[in-house]
């Protein structure tokens, strides 16, 4: 059973969306139309961005930043041939040295953005399985300015450089050159801009969010193996940056998860669980706020039990340490023969 718009309902209680006055169901592009299907995902992105921007103050609870994005999200994509209402996978809401993967629990939902935070907003956009990839950092206070300015300019630069046969050896450490000429000074104390070396961008496949490479914003040579270089295909480009160390490590529980892609064959535990996950979602990403409001018992303990069995991936928060900043922007690009487009990019970043 699929439960995609009318369970959706449950999650979007107190929202009151700007109405929409567009409509693509009647432009939705064939399923061999690659650019074509990113072209308009992209726009759904940015269109949901420009309807979010007004909701985006101190005062606004996580979770109801979550919401906004779902439901917009959902009003302006085609809800028959979407996977799940067009949500590309569930909004990414990290705060301050939380640098990625944070969505909020239905525990948490008192958790509000303050003036003093910096924000990193990150959501997907589907159509015809391709997925748009994009995210952005917003501060109240000038003092972070810097911070945003230089993981911008390094992404970017990233884009700007990203071509087929490009080495992305040097490609990544041109970026972190780029990132790490910035400086920042809090609290009386002038501090250099790390480039975060075990975050950043990747490949993208039809249903598969990372399709499995890495794209540095470091010096990762000889890692990697040899002639480590682009080639034709869709990526997500993406830098992060840190007023404090330059790695991240995880912390706390998965909240956000998707199936493992070679899977074989169905598991014989959890069925049921897995059954409603691949129906509703397929192969991208999901949270367990949407599994929740299916009223499975015991949800938690199974989608624990697939994490550990590696039926699901867990994704739990990635941070740096407490006290500190980080930053991150992307852009989902397609690196053609002769020049390499960006769907996402609009007249806010």
């Amino acid at each position: 059973m699929i439960y995609t718009i009318k369970k959706m309902s449950k999650l979007l209680r107190g929202v009151n969306p700007i109405t929409m006055n567009i409509s693509i169901s009647d432009i939705y592009p064939d399923k061999e139309d690659i650019i074509g299907s990113l072209e308009l995902a992209g726009n759904i992105h940015k269109e949901v961005r420009r309807q979010l921007q007004p909701y985006l103050k101190p005062g606004i609870k996580l979770v109801d930043i979550a919401k906004i994005i779902e439901v917009k999200t959902m009003e302006i994509s085609n809800k028959d041939k979407s996977i799940y209402g067009g949500i590309g996978f569930p909004a990414l809401l990290s705060l301050n040295e939380c640098a990625a993967h944070y969505h909020p629990k239905s525990t948490q939902n008192n958790m509000v953005l303050k003036e003093s935070d910096v924000l990193k907003i990150d959501y997907g956009t589907e159509v015809n399985g391709w997925i748009i990839d994009s995210a952005h950092t917003i501060s109240f206070d000038p003092i972070y300015d810097s911070l945003l300015e230089a993981v911008k300019e390094a992404t970017y630069n990233g884009i700007k450089t990203a071509r087929i046969d490009a080495d992305i050896y040097d490609w990544g450490i041109a970026n972190k050159e780029i990132m790490e000429s910035y400086e920042i000074t809090l609290n009386g104390k002038t501090i250099p801009i790390k480039a975060i070396t075990n975050l950043g961008g990747h490949n993208i496949k039809n249903g598969i969010i990372h399709g499995g490479m890495f794209l540095p914003c470091a010096d990762i040579r000889n890692k990697m193996g040899e002639n480590y270089r682009f080639t034709e295909g869709v990526y997500a480009i993406e830098t992060f940056g840190s007023t404090g160390s330059n790695i991240v490590k995880e912390y706390g529980e998965n909240t956000l998860y998707r199936i493992n892609p070679d899977l074989k064959q169905i598991p014989s535990q959890n069925k049921q669980m897995y059954k409603l996950i691949e129906s509703n979602f397929k192969t991208l990403p999901f949270t367990d706020r949407y599994i929740e409001i299916f009223n499975i018992n015991n949800w938690k303990s199974q989608l624990n039990t697939l994490v550990k069995n590696k039926i699901l991936y867990g994704y739990p928060p990635l941070t740096i340490e407490n006290g500190a900043y980080a930053a991150q922007y992307e852009h989902t690009v397609y690196i053609g023969m002769d020049k390499t487009t960006v769907f996402s990019n609009g007249m806010d970043y």
